[in-house]
């Protein structure tokens, strides 16, 4: 920061005053865990101590579902503001800001947005990273994705200031920046339309799912909300019960016929009464398995906790001409084997990389903007989103103004 200028006043930044006021701050704005983060953003921030002060920070009373400031607002509800409390349809999770949208900042994003000053990409990407920590935990999202530009307004301006903040963003949050929707819909400016029901109308339907678009943890094009891997659980699981009750009586026939033999004085066959199944079960267990790739075989291998340890060990042997995979497979139906178990099952544990992942929780993907007005283009974007993700998973946004 040693001799650069301020980008809103022109000053000098790197003054003796500047060190306290980032400190300040930065304390300020963050929690225990989040101040480092804060604090380095600030203070590489290029701004001076006078301009940091005098940033418009929005405080600690602020509307749970917007994200406006709350502190003039005449009324409220259960904490949201009176704008939100009459939406019905909420598909954004949450809207996070940093700062109030006031007339200095209006001149400086105008310089920023239309007259192409590219070299306030930093600042504004900083801010919105200081806003990132100071709301959120950036490690739970599994992206970051922008409003796009229709491609006449792109033309127009030669670039996507909200692309820009994107890429500072995902820099200082390590979190992933994908282009997730493209603008089918060209629309005057929001600032040239009437009222919040006119920009509403205005942008419905006018974004679209990027069809090149990649999401870690989704099917591609696929809206099934529970994701390729809860499609892929459900029908090995569904093949395995099918498999398990089409030879249940046969085992169970063969496994009775062998304790009437042990019962009849063969001692040797009491100490380990467990068949063998006919060439006709042996085929169908190897023909099943054979099938199966290894995230398959492990999730059919525990797929029948039910079973006793007569059984387990029954379905450990029955396929004594199967590969080595699907041996194992069968191996491992017992996950927590006894010493007769074990006798009968030498390798009973699956490896742990071979489970199909399933999301503990919810995906959830940051959606950012430069300003927060109505927030009828950001809850557009949300829709088109869930949509083709689909409703479980979660749009939180960020923008810098509200």
């Amino acid at each position: 920061m040693k001799g650069s200028t301020c980008v809103s006043c022109g000053g000098r930044v790197n003054t003796p005053k500047r060190e306290g006021v980032v400190r300040a701050r930065a304390s300020w704005l963050s929690r225990p865990v989040s101040y480092p983060a804060i604090y380095r953003l600030l203070h590489d921030l290029p701004a001076c101590a006078s301009c940091i002060e005098a940033l418009p920070f929005i405080g600690e009373q602020f509307c749970r579902q917007c994200g406006r400031d709350m502190r003039a607002e005449p009324y409220s509800s259960e904490g949201r503001c009176r704008d939100c409390v009459r939406e019905v349809d909420e598909p954004l999770k949450e809207n996070r800001s940093l700062l109030r949208y006031e007339q200095d900042g209006k001149s400086l994003l105008s310089m920023f947005k239309y007259r192409g000053d590219e070299r306030l990409a930093g600042y504004y990407g900083t801010l919105l990273a200081i806003a990132a920590f100071r709301f959120y935990t950036p490690s739970r999202f599994a992206c970051i994705t922008t409003v796009p530009l229709h491609a006449r307004r792109l033309q127009e301006r030669g670039f996507n200031q909200v692309d820009l903040l994107a890429a500072y963003l995902g820099s200082a949050t390590g979190i992933p920046v994908r282009p997730l929707l493209t603008r089918i819909k060209e629309t005057e400016k929001l600032s040239k339309q009437g009222g919040r029901a006119s920009r509403q109308e205005s942008m419905r339907e006018a974004f679209a799912w990027n069809e090149g678009a990649v999401l870690p943890g989704f099917a591609r094009g696929r809206s099934d909300s529970r994701g390729a891997d809860h499609r892929n659980l459900t029908s090995i699981l569904a093949a395995g019960i099918h498999f398990l009750f089409g030879n249940w009586f046969s085992l169970r026939s063969s496994i009775s016929h062998t304790s009437h033999e042990a019962k009849s004085g063969e001692r040797d066959s009491q100490a380990n009464p467990v068949p063998k199944l006919d060439n006709r079960n042996r085929a169908a267990h190897a023909n099943f398995a054979a099938n199966l790739d290894s995230h398959d075989r492990a999730t059919y291998a525990n797929a029948a906790p039910i079973l006793d340890s007569h059984d387990r060990a029954t379905y450990a042997n029955a396929a004594p001409n199967s590969n080595s995979g699907d041996r194992a497979a069968y191996a491992n139906f017992n996950p927590n084997p006894n010493s007769h178990d074990r006798a009968t099952q030498p390798n009973t544990a699956p490896p742990p990389n071979n489970r199909i992942p399933l999301p503990a929780t919810p995906p959830k993907i940051l959606l950012i903007d430069d300003i927060y007005t109505t927030g009828s283009t950001l809850r557009s974007c949300a829709r088109t989103l869930r949509a083709h993700l689909g409703t479980v998973c979660e749009i939180y946004s960020l923008t810098i103004y509200r």
